[in-house]
């Protein structure tokens, strides 16, 4: 069981459309293992650079940031399957996009949680689905196409 939630804090606003961008790790308020960054960014990057919806540039740059991270416990979302909160584990992470001026055009949050799954489910499914959400909402408010 995994859900995803992505929050539009700051709407994207007009109509700027891009052929580029640039993805950047950006200052995460906690403690995020380095698998876990390489699993969230090169599902964006084939979200967004492999599905041809943009190529590498500064046009538009994306920056994210985990502002939160919590392992859970594998062993406890296997064991109870999923009921109530036992061994959850969650990621959230804040995504800003400005452009080349530095200009802020929009900013959201991810939120990713996981409860159970084969053998207690992977906090990655979670990650994957949160780049997916991410690329999502940047090709549909951003890309050129």
């Amino acid at each position: 069981m995994k859900a995803i939630i992505l929050l539009v804090l700051a709407p994207a606003e007009g109509a700027k459309r891009f052929s580029n961008i640039a993805i950047v790790e950006h200052n995460p308020t906690v403690s995020v293992p380095p698998e876990v960054t390489n699993v969230f960014e090169t599902e964006l990057k084939k979200g967004l650079y492999a599905s041809g919806s943009f190529s590498e540039g500064q046009e538009l740059k994306l920056f994210y940031t985990f502002i939160s991270h919590e392992e859970g416990n594998r062993l406890a979302r296997w064991f109870w399957a999923g009921l109530g909160n036992s061994g959850e584990a969650s990621i959230t992470i804040q995504i800003t996009y400005k452009d080349m001026n530095d200009i802020e055009l929009a900013k959201t949050q991810v939120e990713g949680r996981i409860g159970s799954g084969f053998l207690g489910g992977s906090i990655n499914e979670a990650i994957l689905k949160a780049a997916q959400d991410v690329s999502e909402f940047t090709v549909t408010n951003f890309a050129t196409q």
